[in-house]
This record gives structure tokens, sequence and C-alpha cells, in this order.
């Protein structure tokens, strides 16, 4: 089975739709509907295989092909924004259900380290779209083992995992477009299906939708780096954990 297809199992099951539902509409067997949600659940809980832990149903469940149309092509949309166009459509719903979603990405620094001399750096930023909190770090690579990485410690960092992740065209998330449509990286999905969440690629192209992450970076440059210095990679990150802090 590819693992789009394990990410749309796990997704509309967790949007409240019951295993015949997901079966009928996948044109799927319920039983293999059924063993791909229980292997998922063993392997995030370390425990044996399963009744699947379904989470309550929201009033915004039916509306996430609509915001995730609406993120892919305008990725700093206010929750606000989000929230007006979804009362067009019908939802009744209140403010604070459209606003758990972040943003991840990478920018590249070239530093001149007091004892390792001048070195290209990456820096890796996860910030949620509604409260701007976020995580950083610098890290050596954009690799598919440093980003999955990095999203780990932002997960503990802040808490938990918002339920949609927007992300740029990177190859470790994205492999390619067909007919417009994003074609996710199999490894990296099969991630998002692990822990609960959507991602979604901003639309290429579109320079002017990135703004909730480059904003940040812009910060970072203006107020971390200026009238600081640092020894090393690792004296950097110390001093971005306690500027976060």
């Amino acid at each position: 089975m590819t693992e789009p297809k394990r990410n749309e199992i796990v997704s509309r099951w967790r949007s409240g739709s019951s295993i015949r539902q997901i079966a009928r509409e996948l044109g799927m067997a319920r039983n293999t509907v059924s063993q791909v949600l229980a292997q998922i659940e063993a392997r995030r809980t370390g425990g044996p295989e399963g009744s699947p832990t379904r989470r309550r149903p929201s009033r915004l469940d039916p509306y996430k092909p609509v915001i995730q149309g609406l993120l892919g092509r305008y990725p700093d949309l206010t929750a606000m924004r989000l929230l007006e166009e979804l009362r067009q459509r019908g939802f009744t719903g209140g403010y604070t259900v459209v606003r758990q979603r972040a943003q991840m990405d990478y920018a590249v620094y070239e530093i001149d380290f007091c004892s390792e001399g001048r070195r290209r750096v990456c820096l890796f930023s996860y910030i949620l779209g509604y409260s701007r909190r976020q995580y950083l770090r610098f890290v050596e690579s954009q690799d598919m083992a440093t980003t999955l990485r990095e999203h780990l410690r932002a997960f503990e960092h802040l808490g938990g995992v918002a339920d949609t992740c927007l992300y740029d065209n990177m190859t470790v998330v994205v492999t390619g477009y067909e007919d417009d449509v994003p074609v996710y990286n199999s490894r990296f999905l099969a991630f998002a299906s692990h822990y609960g969440f959507q991602p979604v690629a901003c639309r290429p192209r579109r320079p002017q939708t990135k703004g909730k992450v480059e904003r940040p970076f812009s910060y970072v440059a203006t107020n971390l780096f200026n009238g600081r210095a640092f020894s090393s990679l690792d004296h950097l990150n110390e001093s971005t954990a306690w500027w976060l802090a």
C-alpha cells in the first residue's frame, strides 16, 4: 500500500469517518483499513496491535479539503480570514478550531565563528501560525534525517503537534508535482501519518505567500545575531535556546 493511501486513511479516521465509510470511499476492504490503523497505533504507542483510537469529530472536519486548498495557495492566510472563507461555505464553529496549524522552513547563513571560522549553517524553523510560538535550531544539513529529528524536537519544545503544517517545496517533503498537485516524499508522509498531522505544500512560484516564516528569519538576523559573537555551532544553539526561552 502506498504512503499517500495510508495517510489518507489516517486522516479520514481522525476526522471521524468510520472504518466502513473509509473502506467504501477508498474502494478497500474493511479489514485492510483496520489493519493499517492498528499498525500505526501500535507503532505510536509501542504496544500490541488493537483497536485504533479515534479523536472526537470536529465541526471543522468536513471543511479540511477547503482549508488545505486555501493554505496551499495562501500559506500566510490569517486564522480570521480563513474563518471568513469557511463561514461563507456554511461553517458554524468558533475561531479557535481554525488556528491549529504551523509552518516549517529552512534559512541558510554564513557565520564567522570565533573558534571554528566561517561556516555555512542552516536554521530550522517551526512556527505556530496563530501564537507565533516557534522552535529554532541551527543545523549542518537539510537532509531527511535532520528534518525529521528537528520536527521531533519542535514537538517536544512546543508540547504538541499542529494539525496541519505548511511547507515550501523542499525535496525531503515534496518530490514533484503532477497537474499542480504535490507528490509527497513517501518517507516524510509516513512520518506525518505516525505523528498525526497533514503536510500541505505551498504552491511553487508564489514567494509572496511565505511571510510567516520569513519574518521570523529577519527577526533572528536583527535580534539574535545583532551584537553577539559565537564561538561554535554548539555555542550558537545554546544561545538560541536561551533566546527562545
